[in-house]
């Protein structure tokens, strides 16, 4: 329901991630190249209730003061229109899409220098095993920290596996997947369209992946599973977990 809102939306796959993610979500919404509100999304229980080693950080001057441009002065009274005409309004889109499109290196610049103070290094995705993988699991959140369970298992088998774990969902990465099959498991649905990531997927990169619906309204999804995913793969077509006859 959040898709095209215009905020930037991050997907968190530990508990420290989650706390890691917060403080740079400041820093990136703050930027005067960005100036939009960044969503740090967990699953709820999954991690929101679950106990993890949390290293805290010394933020010090990582998070500068912030200074709002046009923000409400009663010293210097403005006025702020509810309502915009056609003109304007459009003209507003385009500075929260423009907006969008300059937060991709300001998301570089801050995680860089995240790892340069904290030590701790993130990226667009997270990618497990991925080098010389056959086969990619796309997943975001908790389910991508899973698929790497999966992933060691399927490659014990000798299963040419791989995952990628979607960190930032919007501005949607450029993901590099040429030349191998796709299974995506979608935690959401589009109703009438698909999951918004395999189509997210299949518009950017051309590739017809095997779209997985799982783990709706807290469905237990085991990295068992995962793997029966790959196994029973079937490239272009999507099935529900637990409902379609393929899973």
């Amino acid at each position: 329901s959040q898709r095209d809102t215009g905020w930037l939306q991050v997907f968190v796959g530990t508990v420290q991630e989650a706390y890691d993610a917060t403080l740079m979500a400041f820093k990136i919404a703050e930027d005067e190249r960005v100036l939009l509100p960044v969503m740090v999304n967990l699953d709820g229980f999954t991690l929101s209730h679950i106990m993890q080693s949390l290293e805290t950080a010394e933020i010090g001057d990582f998070l500068p003061s912030f200074h709002l441009p046009h923000a409400i002065d009663t010293e210097n009274p403005r006025g702020y229109g509810p309502m915009t005409g056609p003109a304007d309004y459009f003209r507003f889109r385009w500075d929260i899409e423009r907006s969008m499109r300059d937060a991709r290196g300001v998301i570089a610049e801050v995680e860089r220098e995240f790892a340069e103070r904290f030590g701790r290094s993130y990226g667009p995705t997270e990618d497990y095993r991925c080098e010389d993988a056959e086969i990619i699991v796309v997943a975001m959140g908790s389910l991508g920290k899973e698929a790497e369970v999966a992933i060691d298992r399927l490659r014990d088998e000798g299963v040419k596996a791989g995952s990628m774990r979607l960190r930032w969902f919007r501005p949607f990465p450029d993901l590099d997947l040429a030349g191998r099959e796709v299974v995506v498991i979608d935690r959401d649905y589009s109703f009438g369209f698909g999951g918004v990531v395999a189509h997210s997927i299949k518009s950017k990169t051309g590739i017809e992946p095997y779209s997985v619906i799982a783990g709706l309204g807290g469905q237990e999804v085991t990295y068992n599973d995962i793997a029966d995913f790959v196994r029973n793969r079937h490239p272009g077509e999507e099935t529900w977990f637990g409902v379609s006859d393929h899973v």
